[in-house]
């Protein structure tokens, strides 16, 4: 099954954006096509990615890759929403306007922040982490434990704007954002996520879907955990595919992967 024979079943579509419509070269085969028949019926579709970076880079990246603004309602990327609550003061004094951060990301990657209202600062001087991109390969997981564990001595707060456990690269998969996250955590330090699958960016697309029932809202990914449950916590109707970090993977494999069972699998879009 592919998602266009969905298309008539649901008013509101939210889709992953790295594994299920790209994988980060080029677009998945029929993947600008089920956009395009997305809003030829009428509906929309909303992109949710987790990634630190503002909502702006990541359609100019689409646009690149051959995905033009008008096929979708609105973009809302994990490191957006960060900024948002940042700005409504939801992760405390830490991460208020003027607060010292630490960030961690990837070497040369440009994660706007000039939009957040914080000072960049090295590590002994920060008053959080803003936890927004991993280096790896370039940085283990180890070498991050041994550069962060003064960080949680000092019982330094962090911002995760990256979930994810996982991210697909030239050299396979790597720990993404989320893994450092739950390693700082596991060294005692104080996490607040932001992004699939917590509630928080959920509610903005709500928002971006206003007028359609949750239950007429298809969620489409490749990650049990995070595309999964957190669309189902939010009412939506949930689909895996079998791109990205579910390539290759059987129907009964997927739905026994995560937390609960995806409502469909897809061979793709």
């Amino acid at each position: 099954m592919r998602l266009r024979a969905l298309i008539s079943a649901f008013d509101g579509f939210v889709l992953d954006q790295y594994g299920v419509l790209h994988d980060g070269d080029r677009p998945y085969a029929g993947a600008v096509e089920a956009l395009q028949a997305i809003r030829a019926a009428g509906k929309r579709a909303v992109l949710v990615t987790n990634s630190g970076k503002p909502a702006a880079a990541n359609a100019q990246r689409l646009a690149r890759l051959g995905f033009p603004r008008e096929l979708y309602a609105e973009l809302v990327s994990s490191g957006e929403a960060a900024r948002l609550g940042v700005a409504e003061g939801a992760f405390g004094r830490a991460f208020a306007a003027g607060g010292k951060v630490h960030v961690v990301g990837r070497r040369g990657d440009d994660y706007a922040l000039e939009r957040f209202p914080f000072v960049a600062v090295a590590l002994a001087e920060a008053d959080g982490l803003l936890i927004l991109g991993s280096d790896a390969p370039r940085v283990a997981l180890a070498e991050y434990a041994e550069r962060l564990k003064p960080a949680a001595a000092r019982g330094l707060p962090a911002l995760c704007a990256n979930p994810d456990l996982e991210m697909l690269t030239r050299e396979g998969r790597q720990p993404a954002p989320g893994a450092i996250a739950a390693l700082y955590a596991r060294l005692g330090g104080e996490v607040a996520y932001v992004g699939k699958p917590h509630p928080f960016i959920y509610a903005i697309v709500a928002r971006a879907l206003a007028g359609v029932r949750p239950a007429k809202v298809l969620a489409v990914g490749d990650s049990p955990l995070h595309d999964v449950e957190g669309a189902a916590k939010a009412g939506f109707a949930t689909a895996l595919v079998r791109t990205g970090l579910g390539a290759g993977r059987a129907d009964e494999e997927l739905r026994r992967a995560g937390p609960r069972p995806p409502d469909f699998v897809l061979d793709g879009l």
